[in-house]
């Protein structure tokens, strides 16, 4: 269930919620092989109290969870590792400074600065045992920046040189529009970038991933670690174009 252990032996693939919040989708998610489920707080309609449920039922059934953190905020990085995340992505990373908030609220001492609390992190465990916690939650939690502008790009080798950020996680709808370029991710210019920052990854040691079409993911297939298939809400309209058209024919 360690997906840093994962991704050093194998791509490791997801999917991104963002509206189906029932526990079935952990149990769903399991039998189909899965290894994790990325979770949207950014532009998803989950609440907190829904997530945490969802991350406990996973961390027990084996299926590890992301969540895309609303901003880079103390508060809601502490919340989503407290609720038991494995990983954790901040949007709109662009700056070295930026890498370094979100390493200090994600990671505890020596390396960041993270309060400690017990709970689903801790498996609801009896307190005490701090620093053995501590340690292992360190070794396991991936600490993620989402580069998913120009400037955030421009800047790929700064923010991916930071202690303790694990990997960074292309955002080519949002890359796109601050190239000017909104509407194919498919586009030379936009696939040259995010060739740019898989190449600064290497280079740093730190894993890749990308949240899109599976054409884009395939793109990038030798260089990608993480796999983010986008979106829950695509299978389920699929689904039901696959279901209308069988009625009808």
């Amino acid at each position: 269930m360690d997906m840093k252990e994962t991704i050093k032996d194998r791509k490791a693939c997801g999917i991104l919620v963002k509206a189906l919040g029932h526990p079935s989708l952990v149990l769903m998610a399991k039998s189909a092989g899965m290894d994790f489920l990325f979770y949207d707080c950014e532009h998803g309609t989950l609440s907190y109290e829904q997530l945490h449920d969802l991350m406990v039922l996973g961390n027990a059934s084996g299926i590890p969870s992301v969540v895309r953190a609303p901003q880079l905020s103390r508060k809601d990085v502490s919340k989503i590792l407290d609720y038991g995340a494995s990983g954790v992505m901040v949007p709109m990373i662009e700056s070295e400074e930026d890498a370094r908030k979100l390493v200090s609220w994600s990671k505890y001492p020596p390396v960041g600065k993270r309060s400690y609390s017990g709970g689903a992190n801790t498996h609801y465990g009896p307190s005490g045992n701090h620093e053995a916690n501590m340690k292992e939650i360190n070794a396991r939690t991936l600490t993620i920046v989402q580069i998913e502008t120009i400037k955030g790009a421009e800047h790929a080798d700064e923010i991916l040189s930071v202690e303790g950020v694990d990997a960074a996680i292309v955002g080519p709808c949002d890359l796109g529009i601050s190239m000017g370029i909104p509407d194919n991710v498919m586009d030379e210019r936009e696939l040259a970038v995010i060739r740019r920052i898989a190449d600064v990854c290497r280079r740093h040691g730190k894993a890749f991933g990308i949240i899109g079409s599976m054409e884009l993911i395939r793109h990038f297939w030798d260089e990608v670690d993480l796999v983010v298939s986008a979106i829950d809400t695509n299978l389920l309209r699929d689904g039901m174009k696959h279901a209308v058209a069988a009625c009808k024919e």
